[in-house]
C-alpha cells in the first residue's frame, strides 16, 4: 500500500490521513442515520449538548458546530416540535435555559439506537470492543479542548 502524505501539512503523520478521511465518511453515515430517526445531526448534537446541563448560547453554537443565527433556528425548530423547551433562569431575568422535553430525550434515544445499529453494521462486535478505548480517549481529549476554550 502506498504511503499517504500531505503536501499541505507535511508534519501530519501519514497514519492519520486515512482516519481523517474515514471521519468525513462516518459523518455522512451519522447524518443519514439521524435523518432516518427523525432529526438532523445538528439537532441531535444540540439535544445531547443541552442534556449535559446549562450552557451559554455561544458555547452551545461551538458544541453543535453552527453559527449563532443557525443555533437560533435549530432551537426554534426543536421548540416548535416540542423536543426542547425554554426555561427562564431565575438569577438572570433575560436568560433562558434550554431543556430537552421527554419527547426530545426520546428522539435522542431513537437517534442513538439508529446510529449504534448503523455503526455496528460497519464494525464486527469483536472489533468494536477494541475500538472502544480509542473512542473514549478521543472523547476525553475533545472534552478537555472544549473546557479550555
Amino acid at each position: 500500500m502506498e504511503a499517504i502524505t500531505s503536501p499541505i501539512l507535511p508534519e501530519v503523520e501519514h497514519e492519520f490521513i486515512p482516519g481523517i478521511r474515514l471521519l468525513a465518511r462516518l459523518a455522512r453515515v451519522a447524518e443519514q442515520a439521524c435523518q432516518e430517526s427523525g432529526i438532523s445531526l445538528p439537532q441531535y448534537r444540540l439535544l445531547v449538548s443541552i442534556s449535559g446541563g446549562p450552557q451559554r448560547a455561544s458555547d452551545l453554537a461551538v458544541a453543535v458546530g453552527v453559527s449563532r443565527p443557525t443555533l437560533t433556528s435549530l432551537v426554534d425548530g426543536l421548540a416548535q416540535s416540542h423536543l426542547l423547551r425554554r426555561v427562564p433562569v431565575p438569577s438572570d431575568r433575560r436568560g433562558i435555559q434550554l431543556v430537552p422535553t421527554e419527547e426530545g430525550r426520546a428522539a435522542m434515544r431513537r437517534a442513538e439506537e439508529v446510529l449504534s445499529r448503523r455503526f455496528l453494521q460497519l464494525v464486527p462486535k469483536d472489533v468494536a470492543s477494541t475500538v472502544a478505548p480509542v473512542v473514549m480517549a478521543m472523547e476525553a481529549a475533545l472534552n478537555q479542548v472544549a473546557e479550555s476554550n
